[in-house]
């Protein structure tokens, strides 16, 4: 299958793409006794794709209402976001800049390589200066506040980023194929499971976040403050804690085996710091029940440009 391109900040057509995504049901014995669908969102767009493409269309849309001129975000050397804002400003007439958590390296890694490709700034702050950026003064204090900027907040998580997964869940309801008992999806800032459980029915899919960090329960927190914010009952939320394989982007040689398996298999490529640790938690809830039955929904989250991060951990099989 062939990722589609997002053509203009257009809302309409944003979300029409959204509801073209295929679902593919997946036959596995790695999942014995359920029967589970894959949601392929990493085919949305080849450079804007998964939830991060969710949480920028809004900001966008409303970048351009503004008459802003330039993006301002943050994150680590392989952050999705990053990537995905960098070519979301070269795609639609943006100029943009990266706050970049530590010092230049000598060489950049890959995702901030493309990022300077795509025209991005990189502004490199020390982690001290970095830890203030969830504060008003952040801008400010970096030198960056000025008309004409936009700040989107890491991993897109702002009121505009919730209406972007609102929308999802809008999506979810109209097309999916069959009706899910659970949907699983990973979590970094929890932005996403939270909106998600408040846009989704009460009676739907209940929702299982796999934090893929050692955060110590702060996307869990993140996700029930985001959930907070859309009144009625939503969907059922809960966290799967300890199933972040080591921490973020670490990637066992367990995991590894398991991804090469699934992915041998499916034909489905996953990432190694988000997607392929929710397959691998599903997977050991099939094997350890047995008999747990339900229909379950896996939700590509894109960030397929993150697996170069790891390469070097990789098998030849991997190898792309």
């Amino acid at each position: 299958m062939r990722p589609r391109y997002l053509t203009s900040l257009n809302l309409q057509q944003f979300y029409e793409a959204a509801c073209d995504i295929p679902y593919q049901k997946i036959d596995s014995d790695l999942f014995p006794g359920i029967e589970l669908w894959i949601r392929r969102d990493d085919l949305l767009d080849p450079l804007i794709s998964g939830n991060k493409a969710y949480k920028l269309i809004y900001n966008l849309i409303e970048a351009q209402e503004r008459g802003a001129d330039t993006l301002i975000t943050c994150g680590g050397a392989w952050s999705n976001h990053i990537h995905a804002t960098a070519a979301a400003g070269a795609r639609f007439g943006f100029k943009t800049i990266g706050i970049i958590r530590g010092e230049r390296p000598p060489v950049l890694s890959a995702t901030l390589q493309d990022a300077e490709r795509f025209g991005m700034r990189l502004h490199f702050v020390p982690r001290e200066a970095y830890r203030l950026r969830y504060s008003q003064e952040f801008l400010n204090v970096l030198g960056l506040d000025a008309p004409g900027k936009i700040y989107i907040p890491e991993g897109g998580a702002n009121l505009a980023g919730a209406e972007g997964v609102k929308l999802l869940g809008e999506v979810l309801v109209k097309t999916s194929p069959v009706s899910f008992d659970e949907c699983w999806l990973a979590c970094g800032t929890g932005l996403t499971l939270g909106a998600l459980s408040g846009a989704l029915r009460s009676n739907g899919a209940r929702l299982v976040g796999i934090p893929v960090l050692k955060d110590g329960g702060s996307a869990e927190r993140h996700a029930r403050n985001w959930r907070s914010r859309r009144p009625g009952p939503g969907a059922h939320m809960s966290v799967l804690a300890g199933a972040h394989c080591g921490g973020y982007a670490k990637y066992p040689d367990y995991l590894a085996e398991f991804q090469r398996v699934f992915e041998g298999g499916s034909g489905i490529p996953l990432d190694p710091v988000y997607t392929a640790k929710v397959a691998f938690a599903l997977c050991n809830r099939a094997l350890a029940s047995g008999a747990l039955g339900g229909r379950f929904l896996l939700l590509h989250t894109g960030g397929l440009q993150g697996w170069r991060g790891l390469v070097k951990k990789r098998s030849n099989a991997f190898q792309r």
